[in-house]
C-alpha cells in the first residue's frame, strides 16, 4: 500500500470515523457539517458555491476553484489528484517534505542517470544530499538547491531532476477530499434508504 492509500485509510479510519454529515441549501449554494456528533474532532465545514469549494474547521482552510459547478454530483467522479489540482488556496504549504523520501529519489536518480560519471558528481551529490538535511519544507529545500546550483558545475538539467525530491502531498488536502467523498457516499446511501 502506498503513502497516499495508508493516509486514506488512517483518515478514514480515525479521523472521519463516526462522522456524519448536515447538507443545507441547494445545489449553487450548500453549506455542509462535517463531524462526529457531540464533538469537535476533524469537524469540518465544507461550502459549495458557485464554481468554488471552501472547507474550514478543525483541519484548517482551503479554497478550491472548479471548472464546474461545485455540486456534490460534479465532485462525486473527481479523483483525489485532479481536485487537489483546483486548489487555489490553503492555511499551510502546498507540499509536505520528507527527508527519508528525499534521499531515496536522490539515490535512485543519481544511479539511474549514472551522474557520478560528472566531473564533479560526488560534490554535488553531497551538496544535495546536505540540503535535504539541512531542509524541513519543500521552500527551504528549494532555496538550498540554488545554492547548489550557484556554487557548482550542476546544469539545469541536473537541477531540475532534483526540484520535486521528498514532495509529499499534506494529510490535510488528503482529508478535504477523503471526507467530501465521505459525505456523498453517506448522502448515496441516505437517497437508496429512502427510495
Amino acid at each position: 500500500m502506498d503513502h497516499i492509500e495508508r493516509v486514506k485509510e488512517e483518515i478514514r479510519c480515525h479521523w472521519f470515523k463516526d462522522h456524519v454529515a448536515e447538507v443545507r441549501g441547494e445545489e449553487g449554494l450548500q453549506v455542509i457539517t462535517w463531524g462526529k456528533p457531540g464533538t469537535n474532532m476533524y469537524r469540518t465545514k465544507y461550502v459549495l458555491s458557485g464554481n468554488n469549494v471552501f472547507v474550514s474547521g478543525d483541519i484548517g482552510e482551503a479554497v478550491y476553484s472548479l471548472t464546474c459547478a461545485a455540486t456534490l454530483k460534479n465532485i462525486e467522479d473527481f479523483e483525489l489528484h485532479y481536485f487537489t489540482g483546483k486548489l487555489s488556496a490553503f492555511c499551510e504549504e502546498r507540499w509536505d517534505f520528507d527527508e527519508n523520501l528525499a534521499k531515496k529519489e536522490l539515490k535512485e536518480h543519481w544511479e539511474e542517470y549514472e551522474l557520478n560519471e560528472l566531473e564533479d558528481g560526488q560534490e554535488i551529490y553531497e551538496a544535495i544530499l546536505s540540503a535535504i538535511e539541512e531542509s524541513s519544507s519543500m521552500e527551504s529545500y528549494r532555496a538550498w538547491l540554488m545554492n547548489v546550483y550557484q556554487d557548482t558545475s550542476a546544469d539545469s538539467d541536473v537541477m531540475e531532476g532534483v526540484w520535486d525530491f521528498g514532495k509529499k502531498l499534506p494529510h490535510r488536502l488528503i482529508g478535504y477530499w477523503v471526507g467530501l467523498k465521505m459525505v456523498i457516499e453517506q448522502s448515496e446511501r441516505k437517497k437508496s434508504k429512502t427510495a
